[in-house]
């Protein structure tokens, strides 16, 4: 059983969660959220002391989510604006459609409405597309990622995707994978190591050291692949 509090020292607020794991961790998310992750009975002064050592990182890392994530904000939805999709910036072309329609090409984004001047529809639209494609596209790249691995013999129950604010994918204890549909946006390479991180999760439902043993055997460069791709917000 896990339970959890909030802290803050200096500028940095984080939440604290404990849970029956050996080893402390911190995590900046990509909405610029703080998490310290902490076996039970580890006292205030030690995560103090943790996150104090870490300052200046987390620092780094908050304030890049924070200036990708007002970079993000500041789109108006209009033809001329760019967006990512399967990690290229893809020109965004509206047209006057009494038929609402999103077509992807290799870099542009079709998209048709009635109402071409209401950021809001076309927003709504958009987005509708990327979770199309993503429910297209994840599970066969999930085939690719269960083929290559076969000898680890991964038995996920399910996969799920749908938007979520807080994280690329999940595992749950049923062994149900739950991707984003923000990682639509970002090219394979990327996509294929949440899939694979989750798939580890089927076998080791924390991040202990048993678990990147497990990921560094299938996935060897899978930090250099985590860093970049804590360059892009949700």
């Amino acid at each position: 059983m896990k339970y959890q509090r909030f802290l803050k020292i200096e500028d940095i607020e984080f939440k604290v969660i404990y849970s029956r794991r050996s080893t402390i961790g911190i995590s900046v998310l990509p909405d610029s959220s703080v998490i310290v992750r902490v076996p039970y009975l580890t006292t205030l002064k030690t995560i103090n002391r943790i996150v104090k050592e870490k300052y200046f990182w987390v620092i780094k890392h908050r304030d890049n989510y924070r200036e990708l994530d007002n970079s993000s904000r500041n789109k108006s939805y209009t033809s001329g604006e760019t967006y990512l999709f399967r990690g290229k910036e893809s020109l965004l072309k509206i047209e006057k459609s009494a038929k609402p329609y999103v077509i992807f090409f290799d870099s542009t984004i079709e998209l048709g409405t009635e109402k071409t001047d209401d950021p809001e529809t076309v927003r709504r639209l958009l987005y509708k597309g990327y979770k199309n494609e993503a429910i297209t596209h994840f599970p066969i790249l999930m085939r690719k990622v269960l083929s290559e691995h076969e000898n680890e013999k991964f038995k996920p129950e399910g996969l799920i995707i749908r938007t979520m604010k807080r994280r690329w994918g999940s595992c749950s204890n049923k062994g149900i994978v739950t991707l984003s549909t923000e990682l639509i946006k970002l090219s394979d390479q990327y996509i294929e190591y949440v899939i694979t991180h989750e798939l580890c999760h089927l076998k080791h439902h924390n991040h202990g050291p048993n678990f990147y043993k497990l990921l560094t055997e299938i996935y060897p460069e899978w930090k250099t692949v985590r860093r970049e791709l804590r360059k892009y917000i949700q």
